[in-house]
């Protein structure tokens, strides 16, 4: 419930956003914002990294086209939070192990060590894959 307004927020928001890093703040931005209404301010730290780094792979390996758009859902249940996030690329990721100096590679490991659980699933039409993670949240005060 909003405070003040009367208003009911829904527990899922769904937002799609073009396949570009430059619209990686955009989706920092619904996270938290989506939490915060939710009251969830504890979750909002990890679900904001771990959402942040599966959007930034969805954009890096899971689009090839400009036109190519990204789907980044949030869902809150009773006592977990599950994002998920749809490109069209069926290719699987693949959780690496950066080396010292490596720039990139590591973030299937931050999402593996903020989350709970994490997968990915083929669209069943063969139109891409969802990345998902889950993590449990407590109740607001």
């Amino acid at each position: 419930m909003r405070i003040g307004t009367g208003e009911q927020v829904s527990p899922t928001v769904q937002v799609e956003f073009p396949a570009s890093d430059r619209h990686a703040a955009d989706v920092r931005s619904l996270v938290k914002d989506h939490l915060t209404e939710l009251g969830l301010v504890d979750a909002i730290n990890d679900t904001v990294l771990a959402a942040s780094e599966v959007f930034a792979n969805a954009v890096k390996h899971g689009s090839s086209h400009e036109t190519d758009t990204v789907l980044v859902e949030v869902e809150c249940a009773t006592d977990v939070l599950r994002v998920a996030i749809t490109d069209s690329s069926c290719a699987l990721p693949v959780r690496r192990t950066a080396a010292g100096w490596d720039v990139s590679g590591r973030g299937l490991a931050l999402v593996e060590a903020v989350s709970d659980r994490w997968g990915a699933d083929l669209a069943e039409d063969g139109s891409g894959k969802q990345v998902w993670f889950t993590l449990a949240h407590s109740a607001p005060a």
